[in-house]
């Protein structure tokens, strides 16, 4: 009985094995599996089975970050299987893909334990060129990471700067880890072309699409045309003071003659000051003031009553001539020194109208 037991074992075992083989064998495993990653991107692509042109297949692929795998893509139909929100930065993965067809599955197609961030390629950064003053300046972007930012993944990070005349074959190579650099001792109104990449755990990105820019003049100034400037300054320096000076000199000479510095006379001098006050206050007031003559007049009235009163009214008659004689005299000088005042007051008043 053991013996028929054990027969019938291995025919059983045998038969499981032939009907799996017959059922793998009949769902072939997808073609040239490859992992990609561009800019910390992870995506699966495969081909599908060969001379399976009319076959229409699902495919299920899946990620395995710790223990056991996990499904991405379930019976999907595209050739092409993208793990970039499953993985971080740092970081060991397995991905497996198969073939699905009517309920039926082929083997696994596995792919070997990876770390993304060793094999991820870095595209062409973004370039931008300009020139002043003989020099053009490289200004560099870096490409965008689909996870996190590209000197936040990769310490050491540097950029390659291919430049060159435009339509020669020999290049210029410069090195550098600062994202704008100026490209001096470039020939003036030359068109330059510049490429740059990425350069990243020993590997170089791609390099970006051929820039060109036409090199400005150089700004340095040569030590001739510098002496010929300071030359022309002193010689319109020179000029200018000589006929500052002329131009001075000549006025000094019309203002001579136009108010010419002469001395005048005192009494021209003297009227001039009085001309302020009216001539007939400053004549009063330089003339002297005049004395009056005069002579007391005593009248007396009496009664004619006797001789004797006759005798002193005829005295007093011959008294009242007298003084009306001495009078008469006195008026008359008086009106002979008015005379005098009159006519030296007419004579002052002609010297000053002269």
């Amino acid at each position: 009985m053991k013996s028929v037991f054990s027969c019938l074992s291995v025919v059983s075992l045998f038969y499981i094995v032939c009907v799996s083989s017959v059922l793998t064998e009949s769902v072939p495993i997808p073609e040239n599996v490859t992992v990609k990653s561009l800019d910390m991107g992870l995506v699966l692509e495969w081909d599908p089975p060969l001379n399976t042109t009319n076959q229409l297949f699902n495919y299920t692929a899946e990620l395995k970050a710790w223990r056991d795998y996990e499904p991405v893509c379930v019976r999907s139909s595209s050739l092409s299987c993208d793990f970039t929100n499953k993985v971080s930065t740092f970081g060991l993965y397995q991905l497996r893909v198969r073939t699905e067809l009517h309920g039926e599955t082929s083997d696994w197609v596995e792919i070997k334990e990876f770390a993304v961030d060793k094999i991820t390629e870095i595209s062409a950064p973004r370039v931008e060129l300009s020139s002043r003053k003989g020099q053009t300046e490289v200004d560099i972007t870096d490409p965008p990471m689909r996870r996190r930012n590209l000197r936040d993944i990769f310490t050491q990070v540097s950029y390659l700067i291919h430049f060159w005349k435009e339509g020669e074959a020999k290049k210029e190579e410069l090195i550098t880890d600062q994202n704008r650099v100026m490209l001096s001792n470039l020939e003036p109104l030359v068109n330059y072309c510049v490429e740059v990449a990425v350069l990243y755990n020993k590997k170089t990105s791609q390099f970006n699409n051929m820039t060109c820019v036409t090199n400005s003049p150089s700004s340095a100034v040569e030590p001739g045309f510098i002496a010929a400037v300071l030359l022309v300054s002193f010689l319109v320096v020179l000029v200018s003071v000589v006929l500052i000076f002329l131009a001075m000199w000549y006025s000094h000479k019309v203002c001579r003659i136009i108010f010419p510095d002469t001395k005048l006379p005192e009494n021209l001098k003297q009227f001039l000051s009085q001309q302020s006050q009216p001539p007939i206050l400053s004549a009063m007031q330089e003339s002297t003031q005049l004395k009056e003559h005069f002579h007391e007049l005593r009248i007396f009235q009496t009664e004619p009553d006797s001789s004797q009163d006759k005798q002193q009214m005829e005295g007093s008659g011959i008294q009242t001539e007298k003084d009306e004689c001495c009078t008469g005299a006195d008026v008359t000088q008086r009106s002979e020194e008015k005379s005098e005042t009159a006519s030296t007051t007419s004579e002052e008043q002609h010297l000053l109208a002269e």
